[in-house]
C-alpha cells in the first residue's frame, strides 16, 4: 500500500489591519474648544514578522509614523497638530490624536502597515462640519405691493450648502436667484431670492426654506408666515359689516 506524504499545517506569517476607526463626520461647535480628533488603526502582526512600521496618511501625504524602536513622530501638514504622546496614554501605536481639528482636515485618512515580508492598508473619508453662524428667512412686499419678496440665506458653513427651493403652501417655486460665496477662511455663504405675485398668496401663508450640507446628513429648515396686514384688515371690516347687516335685519323684523 502506497503511503501518502505527511501534510503540514501552514501558518500564515503576515501583518494585516483588522479595524480602522475613522468617524464619517466630525462637527465643530461654534465658540467651543473642539475635542481632539482621535483615529485608531487596529492590526495583527505575525510572530515572525520583522521590520514593522505603521504610518498614517492624509490625502496620500504622510502625517505620522511609528516604529517599535523609535518614538512615534508627526510630520508634514500635521506636524504640530498630532499628539505624539497618545501611544503612551492609549497603549496602542495605531492611535493618533489631532489637536484643534479644523474644516481643512476633511479628506481621506489611510493607515498603512508594513514589515519586511508584507504590507496592508485601509482608508476612510472624514468630513468636518462647521455649523452655520446664521440662517435667515425673510419676506416683505415690494414697493408697488404687487409681489412678495422672499430671501433665504445661510452663512459661514462647511462643507458647501445646498439650499432647497423655497416653498409656499406645498407649491415649489422655480424662479430663484442664487448667490454663493466662500470667504478667506474657507466657509460658505449662500442666498436665494425670489418674488411671488401677491395675488397667488392667501394670507396668512407659510413659507419654508431648508438646506443641507453636501455629503452629510446635516440639515436645517426655517419657516415663516406671510401676513398681509392690508388684506386682513379689509377682511376684518368686511366681516364686521356683514355682522352689522345681519343685526340690523334682526332688529327690523
Amino acid at each position: 500500500m502506497q503511503r501518502l506524504p505527511p501534510v503540514y499545517a501552514v501558518v500564515t506569517q503576515s501583518v494585516r489591519i483588522t479595524n480602522l476607526k475613522v468617524p464619517h463626520t466630525y462637527t465643530l461647535e461654534r465658540h467651543i474648544e473642539p475635542d481632539p480628533l482621535v483615529l485608531d488603526c487596529e492590526y495583527e502582526l505575525g510572530p515572525r514578522e520583522k521590520g514593522f512600521v505603521l504610518k498614517w496618511l492624509f490625502n496620500n501625504h504622510s502625517i505620522y509614523q511609528w516604529i517599535p524602536s523609535v518614538k512615534g513622530f508627526a510630520m508634514g501638514i500635521m506636524k504640530t497638530k498630532i499628539n505624539t504622546e497618545i501611544f503612551t496614554l492609549e497603549g496602542s501605536p495605531g492611535v493618533i490624536s489631532i489637536r484643534r481639528p479644523d474644516w481643512n482636515m476633511t479628506g481621506e485618512y489611510t493607515c498603512f502597515v508594513q514589515t519586511f515580508e508584507s504590507t496592508d492598508k485601509k482608508s476612510s473619508r472624514l468630513q468636518i462640519i462647521v455649523p452655520e453662524s446664521d440662517f435667515l428667512l425673510e419676506t416683505k412686499l415690494d414697493g408697488e405691493h404687487e409681489n412678495v419678496e422672499v430671501m433665504c440665506a445661510v452663512q459661514n458653513v462647511f462643507p458647501q450648502p445646498v439650499l432647497s427651493v423655497i416653498r409656499f403652501d406645498t407649491k415649489i417655486l422655480d424662479s430663484v436667484l442664487t448667490q454663493m460665496d466662500q470667504n478667506s477662511s474657507g466657509l460658505y455663504s449662500m442666498t436665494v431670492r425670489t418674488r411671488i405675485p401677491k395675488e397667488k398668496l392667501e394670507s396668512p401663508t407659510p413659507i419654508t426654506c431648508a438646506f443641507y450640507l453636501h455629503g452629510t446628513n446635516y440639515t436645517k429648515r426655517r419657516e415663516t408666515i406671510f401676513y398681509d396686514k392690508a388684506t386682513n384688515i379689509q377682511r376684518k371690516w368686511t366681516t364686521v359689516a356683514v355682522v352689522m347687516s345681519i343685526a340690523s335685519l334682526a332688529l327690523s323684523s
